[in-house]
């Protein structure tokens, strides 16, 4: 173990002379940040899922996996923090800029880009030598100090909306128009061969390549893979999607206990915890055999995605093994948040919409080019399995995910049960690269810690038992500290009633304990408070719902960007109604005085 940690210290020590300038050392290890999109806390195989995902497998049995990772229920918080080290107020977006209430909006933290007083960890990186890649959904802002080659990427193919189609380029809900994707912070096309993780995989490869074949010098590099897998669209090639015909036949009640065990199986929940026992909304046995068929191919289309884009990430490691890069590179795998549980379909408008766009949902075809695929909720929870809810909520569902670390100076140890949180991301990769972690007069600090420690000892705790790490998304809101849990679980689920778990004993957050608790409950809502005051966190209305909020943001949107012809067909309207009452006086028959004049 000493040795092990001599020749870590070894590796790293020179960088420190790199972050002032100079010349970086050609063995500091390359970074790769692969980050899957509403992958849920079961769905990788190595976390006791039944999907073939082998290649992330095989990074996670050369390396240390973390059951008790955190992120935001929503993905643009998740991203800013992971790449900032910032809690995402502080960052600027502080929830979905397309789901944030109007009277919220340009306000400090709901800006909805990244603003100009965090340093992202590409910016750090580069500034220490490194090459800097983005290839995949970036989702903080197409301004121009906004966008990712702005922000310290040399190379960036990048889409910077929420989602959209795999297979072409068109939008994936009504909000949107054309999905705006940019290579080097121009806006750009796709090709006719399109899919989402092939591209990305072809364009970082691409990225790496050319700077390889044209330096004298190859520098180290930081790679930042933004898969659109699994989001809505649901989608994948037929070939993915027939291997797993017939696997969720069973339902989704039974692929929750699956999910249970296998994340047992895995080391990934406790044997004795309870499993989340939030019931689906409905009765597997009592849907129709073409309505299970139905739903169970969606789930299958699911899985293909899933499987997919572990097949294009293990295409990458291949080119990184091909080019004697990767034993010296550090991959870092994770979700941006829960499963997506949202079901558009469910409303006629949107069914309009997509058949007007090209989208259909036969079942022949469900998931390949031109179709749309959605898990829905009862699935949604059994991804999520065995925790509480999903995308959009502060259930652990919604919120604990997937976190893989392996490469140079992390040994095969298995899992951390350590908590950690989004913003312990860019302090890690600043230690393993040996980079400054100073921060810039006039810059937020990074706040979150480095998970060194964690990959070093299983057993160490990253934040201490008294430290109180805040949260809030969209209404749902919380407070970790130790092994408690303080949280409120907003709409559309939820009831926004604060709760208390010991998620060490009950990570399913099956026994509230704020009435056994009084004064722990007490406490943490104070730390609540004063996390709420220090980022700047404006409560969301009452009635507050995201998907209410998208179309009110949506018709407000269109209604502002035709202002002109609503102000010129409301002064139609107003000369139209004149006109009328014009006429109508015209053609009205005189009547004669009632009273003669008097002399």
């Amino acid at each position: 173990m000493a040795a092990a940690l001599t020749t870590v210290t070894t590796l790293f020590a020179p960088t420190s002379m790199a972050a002032e300038g100079a010349t970086p050392v050609a063995s500091r290890p390359n970074v790769v940040v692969v980050v899957a999109d509403d992958v849920g806390f079961s769905d990788l195989g190595a976390y006791g899922s039944e999907i073939r995902t082998p290649h992330i497998d095989a990074i996670a049995s050369r390396g240390v996996m973390f059951s008790n990772f955190h992120v935001s229920p929503m993905c643009s918080p998740s991203r800013a923090m992971l790449l900032t080290g910032v809690d995402a107020h502080l960052a600027g977006v502080a929830s979905l800029y397309v789901a944030t209430p109007l009277r919220h909006r340009g306000r400090p933290g709901y800006e909805g880009e990244l603003r100009t007083d965090v340093v992202t960890v590409a910016s750090r990186l580069r500034d220490a030598g490194y090459r800097t890649y983005l290839s995949g959904k970036w989702n903080l802002g197409h301004t121009p100090t906004s966008l990712p080659s702005a922000r310290g990427f040399d190379r960036t193919f990048a889409l910077d909306s929420t989602g959209a189609d795999n297979f072409e380029k068109k939008p994936y809900l009504p909000i949107y128009g054309e999905p705006p994707w940019f290579a080097d912070g121009k806006p750009t096309d796709l090709p006719d061969d399109f899919y989402s993780s092939e591209h990305l995989v072809d364009k970082l490869v691409e990225f790496i390549a050319a700077d390889r074949t044209s330096a004298t010098q190859p520098r180290p590099f930081f790679a930042y893979l933004a898969f659109q897998a699994v989001h809505l669209p649901v989608q994948a090639p037929r070939e993915f999607i027939e291997r797993y015909e017939g696997v969720y036949d069973e339902g989704w009640d039974a692929l929750r206990r699956a999910r249970h065990l296998g994340a047992v199986e895995s080391g990934v929940f406790p044997p004795t915890a309870a499993p989340s026992d939030t019931p689906a909304q409905a009765d597997w046995a009592a849907l129709a055999p073409d309505e299970k068929a139905f739903a169970a191919k969606n789930m299958a289309v699911n899985a293909a995605m899933l499987e997919a884009m572990d097949h294009h990430f293990g295409r990458f490691v291949d080119y990184l093994d091909g080019t004697d890069l990767l034993a010296n590179t550090v991959f870092v795998v994770l979700s941006d948040n829960g499963p997506e549980a949202g079901d558009p379909a469910a409303s006629a408008t949107f069914d309009a919409w997509a058949e007007d766009v090209g989208y259909r949902r036969d079942l022949a075809t469900l998931g390949e080019r031109g179709s749309y695929a959605i898990i829905g909720p009862h699935f949604a929870r059994a991804a999520a399995a065995p925790l509480a809810y999903y995308k959009f909520h502060g259930g652990e569902g919604g919120i604990r995910v997937p976190l893989i670390i392996a490469g140079p100076g992390v040994e095969a140890r298995g899992v951390s049960p350590a908590f950690t949180y989004a913003t312990d991301i860019a302090p890690t990769l600043l230690e393993l690269t040996g980079t400054s972690g100073a921060t810039p007069s006039g810059k937020h600090p990074i706040s979150g810690r480095s998970l060194a420690p964690a990959l070093r000892n299983l057993g160490v705790d990253i934040h201490p038992p008294d430290a109180a790490i805040g949260f809030e998304t969209a209404g749902n809101a919380g407070v970790f500290k130790g092994d408690h849990k303080l949280v409120r679980v907003g709409a559309p689920d939820g009831d926004r009633q604060w709760r208390l778990f010991d998620l060490a004993e009950d990570p399913g957050e099956t026994r509230d304990l704020a009435v056994e608790q009084p004064q722990r409950l007490a406490q943490m809502l104070a730390d609540y408070e004063a996390y709420a005051a220090r980022v700047g966190v404006l409560e969301v209305p009452a009635a507050y719902s995201p998907t209410r909020q998208l179309l009110i943001n949506y018709l407000y949107d269109r209604a502002k960007a035709n202002l002109h012809l609503v102000i010129a067909g409301a002064g139609l309207v107003v000369v139209l109604f004149g006109l009328a009452v014009w006429l109508i006086r015209r053609r009205r028959p005189q009547r004669p005085p009632t009273h003669l004049p008097q002399e």
